[in-house]
Formats: structure tokens, C-alpha cells, sequence
């Protein structure tokens, strides 16, 4: 079971009476929890798409690899 820690947030009464038609006042926090859930993942989903461009266009030739035997007289 996950520890759960209190806290505050500030919302507008709107985006409150719009939560609380949807799924009421007493699943609020069920709510915010899933929806900061969701946005973590876009959020890294467009950390790790940011990172894939600056790879882009990148093939094999780019990349050192060493053969078996450099790696054997390396020790590896």
C-alpha cells in the first residue's frame, strides 16, 4: 500500500465544480492523484522524445563498436 501525504493545493472554484460534477467532492483527490499521474508521463514521454532528436539520422557507422577480440584482450 502506498503512503499518502497531505497536500495543499490552490485551485480555481471552477476547475472544483467541474472535477466535482465529473466524479464528486468526496473523489477529488483520487482524481488529482490520476491526473498529475498522467501528466508525469506526457512530461517524461516528451523528455525522452527530446532526446531522441538529438540522435536522429544516427546509424551503426556512427557508433564505435569493438570487436570480439579487442574486447577479449581487454579483459571484457
Amino acid at each position: 500500500m502506498t503512503t499518502k501525504i497531505r497536500a495543499q493545493v490552490n485551485l480555481s472554484e471552477e476547475v472544483v465544480r467541474q472535477i466535482d460534477a465529473v466524479v464528486g467532492p468526496r473523489k477529488r483527490s483520487e482524481f488529482l492523484e490520476r491526473a498529475a499521474i498522467a501528466q508525469l508521463r506526457r512530461e517524461a514521454l516528451d523528455r525522452w522524445m527530446e532526446l531522441g532528436e538529438k540522435f536522429k539520422g544516427l546509424t551503426l557507422d556512427d557508433v564505435y563498436y569493438p570487436s570480439r577480440v579487442e574486447l577479449e584482450e581487454r579483459g571484457g
